[in-house]
């Protein structure tokens, strides 16, 4: 891993992303867990309804003010009203009013309704919290794939209609931060599995796209362990095909031969990947471990690659 690697948290902000079920959500926790390990106060940043560092952690639930999660860990929910109402304070400069205006049912429809507001905010909401620097990275859970690049696209669109005025002074601002290559970075997480691999590359090649988006790294979440080498496996192959096809270990061979297969497809889409994206990559293995455990196992991989 070159040095865009081992600089990886050194960035203020960190945005990620990546097909559902890749496990995002644990590498951030992880990535989190290294960063309070070498001394700095990590905020996870989640968005939508649903929230994945309680759960993670063991912790109290995720609101929309940061709260603790794990001993040095934070974790904040960017919610639509509440985010709105610090977006239309920091226009009016008096808070009661903006909940007055926020939760106005007529005004709270049309904001609702209007295209981008709600990235609008939660780009604010980002911007706001790093402006704070109280926080040290501030890791961004993005939804799919599909909302990453509409997240990202998001700026430029708007970027052409709003021409002065407030809303525009807050998108320019989270602009700069979301293109500033020294204040954040966008990262992909994927497996080593083929779906997963066709849609890193598409999206990797949308975001190579976006003007002024700076990459980081690319994630490669549980990768098998190589159980058994070409020879073993071909003994293993030669049994079931004849002396061993009946016998109580039978079940035994077929597993082997289960978990190598699986790793030579994984090995396949690892060399597919470095082949078409070019990111640093951060390989981290297939653990065992259950809650918490897993979060602690891949931190020690994250150290060991030079991640802190």
């Amino acid at each position: 891993m070159d040095s865009a690697g081992r600089d990886l948290l050194a960035r203020p902000v960190q945005f990620f992303t990546g097909k559902g079920g890749v496990g995002k959500s644990t590498v951030l926790a992880a990535l989190a867990t290294t960063a309070s390990r070498s001394g700095k106060r990590p905020l996870i940043v989640e968005l939508g309804v649903h929230t994945s560092s309680a759960h993670l952690f063991g912790g109290p639930e995720v609101g929309y003010e940061p709260s603790e999660v794990s001993p040095g860990i934070f974790a904040t929910r960017v919610q639509f009203e509440p985010a709105l109402v610090d977006y239309i304070t920091s226009r009016l400069k008096l808070r009661f009013v903006a909940t007055l205006v926020a939760r106005n049912h007529s005004l709270r429809r049309l904001f609702m309704a209007a295209p981008g507001v709600d990235e609008i905010v939660t780009l604010h909401r980002v911007a706001e919290l790093a402006a704070d620097e109280q926080w040290s990275p501030i890791l961004v859970d993005l939804e799919s794939t599909g909302h990453a690049l509409m997240f990202f696209d998001l700026p430029t669109v708007l970027e052409a209609f709003l021409k002065d005025g407030p809303l525009r002074q807050v998108l320019d601002s989270a602009t700069q931060l979301v293109r500033d290559p020294a204040r954040s970075a966008i990262h992909i997480v994927t497996v080593p599995e083929p779906l997963a691999v066709n849609e890193t590359i598409q999206l990797h090649r949308g975001l190579r796209k976006r003007e002024g988006l700076h990459l980081g790294c690319l994630f490669v979440n549980r990768v098998p362990r190589t159980w058994l080498t070409r020879e073993e496996r071909r003994v293993v192959l030669e049994e079931l095909a004849g002396p061993s096809a009946d016998e109580p270990w039978s079940s035994d061979l077929v597993l082997a031969e289960y978990l190598a297969r699986r790793a030579e497809t994984a090995d396949k889409c690892m060399r597919g990947l470095r082949r078409d994206v070019d990111l640093p990559t951060i390989a981290l293995g297939a653990t065992t471990e259950d809650g918490a455990g897993i979060i602690d196992s891949l931190a020690d991989m994250l150290t060991r690659e030079g991640v802190s």
